[in-house]
């Protein structure tokens, strides 16, 4: 007896699909490997207004940053080296840390949180509301946390037109771009120069590595 083939309609599709871009984005987060030697060197990467950055815009030297706040050494880097980044480097002048956040998956909830996020970097005052993204990014989706984008964008205009022109994420998606075309393996990844490390750092492997690239005393 000949037996149908099981259709794949929309409801069974759509799961499996999700499913699908959950796991490329947890396995585009990686750990560092123990030679703390490059991955790679950059072929193309832009400055754009619409980066984050950590320190100040003039300073000397950059790091330039590939991140998912769905990356748990995304997350980790943020908790852990950060803080001792700032106070040494990022806090005295020397060096700015300038992020260019990903979305794998391009989740709508995701993507407005990221539009919000470098439009907040811009307009507002940013720190507070990355450390609720890297706290708990889930908090994306909750009812909670449309509420207070709707109340972020009530008190400050500027974010509010930021936020709601937003090209349909036209500089969120150039950085998946970028971060393909320079065959980038996985996030945290840090440029730094022309050289490309993949992975986590901790604050005293990443001073090794700036001290090597921006030959400091």
């Amino acid at each position: 007896m000949r037996q149908n083939k099981p259709i794949l309609t929309k409801q069974t599709f759509l799961p499996l699909v999700t499913a699908f871009l959950l796991l490329f984005a947890a396995g585009a987060c990686t750990n560092a490997d123990k030679t703390g030697k490059p991955s790679g060197k950059i072929v193309n990467v832009t400055d754009r207004e619409e980066d984050v950055v950590f320190g100040d815009v003039k300073a000397p030297q950059e790091i330039i940053m590939y991140s998912s706040y769905d990356c748990k050494f995304c997350r980790k880097f943020f908790a852990t080296t950060y803080p001792e980044l700032r106070e040494k480097y990022l806090d005295t002048g020397k060096v700015k840390l300038v992020v260019k956040w990903l979305d794998f998956g391009e989740r709508p909830e995701m993507l407005n949180a990221l539009q919000a996020a470098s439009c907040i970097s811009r307009f507002g005052v940013y720190e507070k509301f990355h450390e609720l993204l890297n706290f708990n990014p889930a908090v994306v989706y909750t009812p909670e946390f449309e509420e207070l984008l709707g109340d972020i964008m009530q008190r400050n205009q500027f974010i509010a037109e930021c936020i709601v022109n937003n090209n349909n994420y036209e500089y969120l998606k150039s950085n998946l771009r970028e971060f393909s075309e320079n065959e980038i393996p996985g996030t945290p990844a840090f440029i730094l120069n022309t050289n490309i490390y993949t992975g986590y750092r901790s604050f005293d492997r990443l001073e090794s590595i700036m001290i090597n690239e921006f030959e400091f005393n």
